[in-house]
């Protein structure tokens, strides 16, 4: 059996024999904190604006890759290199009616069952296999290790995940023949999700823009794997550049800062909060004086379609002006909203907006207000009570749901501990919050 380094070193060969590259300065470094990533070799350093790897889309995977070819789908053109070479191809019903990114994991799952037959093979040995799906992401953790996270906001977007993919997959097997059911499983279904999830990029930040015009759906509808591209792991604060050369149908990786001998070169997965982070990627980045990620997402409705967690606010564990706070920061409606009173500061200026609106629906004179007055307070007294009540009501209760789950057991293993230091950062959050409210109601 191929030892890791051996998988890694096949997959580096595989891309550049389509004319693909890893930076000679980097390597692909593996261990048990940081599984895969790129480190730069000893003696060597990396530049600003060096390119640390080059990957062919005709080495992409994607739903483009189902359709490519089918002669039910000929008006649909993808970009050059993706043409399939093997005419193996899903019902026509089922690619028409099945949503395009359930179609990409039906078609991972169609390369994992072909095995070394498969293009891919080479790329899809290389990643997390399906027996060990249960340390993936927290969706597919055990129910014991689900349970650490009981009281928290993953824990119910854990069951909603749950759902949506237990629809998603019975619809799916209804349009395809008896002779699929055996080898496209739930699990191998499950597993699919996992690594799109997981390692996934978005069309419309790689695929050139003139492929949308003649897709039988919106560019992204669907999600894109990147061999060799997808190693990279993730820092908020890595500056990064994704580019794609239309001619060549070349994507790129280009740092824009400066790394020396043995340092880990990141890629930079965009403003994801902690919980965005364990949901989607399966781990969480750690407090520090100089970075933290640590957020509490609130809806405003209970609207039951309104599962993406993208469609919240966020409640801060430090000020949202804070230095430290750079997802926050990011998600302000205005920069002005830094300077807002004490007691909002931990709070993200769209959510105090929305229930001013709520509170004030219906009186008179309240159009002219602009979100600044809000934030500084310069509504009247009975409003801003309100807005204030709500808050350390809403803050309260989702404090009590975590402490009233508190675990009954110690944590036994990886997903259990990580479960407990999101928890406990959760826990943290809405304290700071709620001391910065009451602080500023005295």
């Amino acid at each position: 059996m191929a030892t890791t380094a051996e998988r890694y070193d096949a997959l580096l060969r595989w891309v550049e024999d389509d004319g693909g590259s890893l930076n000679p300065a980097v390597e692909i470094y593996h261990d048990e904190t940081t599984k895969g990533s790129f480190r730069v070799k000893d003696s060597c350093s990396i530049g600003v604006d060096e390119i640390i790897v080059t990957l062919p889309l005709s080495k992409s995977l994607s739903y483009l890759n189902a359709i490519d070819g089918h002669p039910d789908f000929a008006s649909s053109s993808t970009p050059n290199g993706l043409k399939r070479e093997d005419g193996i191809y899903f019902p026509t019903e089922f690619l028409k009616k099945t949503p395009p990114h359930v179609v990409g994991r039906f078609f991972l799952m169609q390369e994992y069952i072909l095995g070394p037959k498969s293009k891919w093979w080479t790329y899809i040995r290389t990643l997390p296999q399906p027996e060990h799906m249960s340390n993936i992401l927290p969706a597919m953790w055990p129910s014991d290790d689900i349970e650490f996270l009981r009281g928290t906001n993953a824990f119910d977007a854990i069951h909603d995940i749950k759902s949506t993919l237990k629809k998603e997959y019975k619809q799916a097997m209804k349009l395809l023949p008896e002779s699929y059911h055996l080898e496209y499983t739930r699990p191998l279904y499950h597993w699919a999700y996992s690594i799109f999830t997981s390692r996934s990029f978005r069309p419309s930040l790689i695929i050139p823009a003139g492929t949308s015009l003649s897709l039988p759906c919106e560019l992204d509808d669907f999600s894109v794997l990147l061999p060799l591209y997808d190693i990279g792991n993730h820092s908020p604060l890595a500056k990064i550049a994704w580019t794609t050369d239309e001619q060549t149908q070349v994507c790129t990786l280009r740092s824009r800062q400066t790394y020396s001998a043995g340092e880990q070169v990141f890629n930079n997965y965009g403003m994801k909060t902690n919980v965005e982070l364990l949901l989607g990627y399966g781990f969480i980045l750690p407090e520090h004086e100089s970075l933290h990620n640590d957020y509490v997402h609130i809806k405003t409705k209970a609207d039951p379609d309104a599962g993406d967690l993208a469609a919240t606010h966020v409640v801060s564990l430090r000020p949202m002006g804070h230095q430290s706070s750079f997802v926050g920061r990011s998600r302000l409606l205005s920069a002005d909203s830094m300077s807002c009173l004490p007691c909002f500061s931990h709070i993200q200026d769209t959510l105090i907006a929305a229930l001013y609106e709520t509170i004030t629906r219906g009186a008179e004179e309240t159009s002219d207000t602009s979100l600044n007055d809000i934030m500084r307070g310069d509504i009247p007294g009975e409003v801003l009570r309100k807005i204030i009540d709500s808050l350390g009501s809403k803050l309260s209760i989702d404090l009590e749901d975590i402490e009233v789950n508190e675990p009954e057991y110690e944590a036994v293993n990886r997903n259990q501990q990580l479960a407990l230091r999101y928890r406990e950062q959760c826990r943290k959050v809405l304290e700071n919050a709620l001391r910065s409210l009451l602080a500023g109601d005295g």
